[in-house]
């Protein structure tokens, strides 16, 4: 091979090798970039949070149905302070379902039974009904659907259950496709996350 097409071998070999080096980067950066977002549910637009069981005929599911995941990385959230752990809570049971001999209605909200109803504070065995109840739920079970979230609202609930991105199960997808599905673009792009605190080699616990 000549001088020369050994000087113009190695010049395009060269360029290809900066071609793939600086595509590579771009897709790290990019990816980076897009790691450092997250998605979040905006209350005052989400329907099932904003409007309830008296502001809207049918539950939103965009966030339950439309994740790339099989089951959804929204998850409802009962913030407890709110609550007023009821004996009959409307996020829980279908106060529209028949009643039972035991004063209870017969059916339940969640579709996945993700909510767990257990008994707290001083228990009254001969009357039930006058109970006080913690209400949690299982994110195992729960897919986000939003009908407990629609049912907790006034005049009935107290709106303590909520709608929230779970950062720890969402992929980050740049082109999130429950943002793109959902109606009032609830769902939207929020900046970088808190992420826990990772302690140095040799410093204190």
């Amino acid at each position: 091979m000549s001088d020369t097409n050994r000087r113009e071998f190695l010049q395009r070999t060269g360029q290809a090798a900066c071609a793939v080096a600086l595509g590579s980067t771009a897709i790290v950066l990019g990816r980076r970039a897009c790691a450092g977002d997250s998605w979040a549910i905006a209350p005052n637009k989400c329907i099932n949070i904003r409007l309830g069981v008296t502001g809207a005929d049918k539950v939103c599911e965009a966030c339950a149905t439309s994740c790339v995941l099989p089951l959804s990385a929204v998850r409802a959230v009962n913030e407890h302070s709110l609550c007023g752990r009821c004996c009959i809570c409307p996020a829980y049971f279908d106060v529209r379902s028949s009643m039972g001999p035991d004063g209870l209605p017969t059916k339940k909200v969640c579709p996945r039974d993700a909510i767990k109803r257990t008994v707290i504070g001083d228990v009254d065995a001969n009357d039930p009904l006058n109970n006080f109840y913690e209400y949690t739920i299982d994110e195992e079970l729960c897919n986000g659907c939003g009908r407990c979230v629609m049912e907790c609202k006034d005049p009935a609930g107290l709106g303590s259950i909520r709608l929230e991105v779970r950062y720890d199960r969402c992929l980050h997808c740049n082109q999130c496709t429950i943002a793109t599905h959902c109606p009032e673009d609830a769902y939207t792009r929020v900046g970088p996350q808190p992420r826990p605190a990772i302690a140095l080699e040799g410093e204190a616990g």
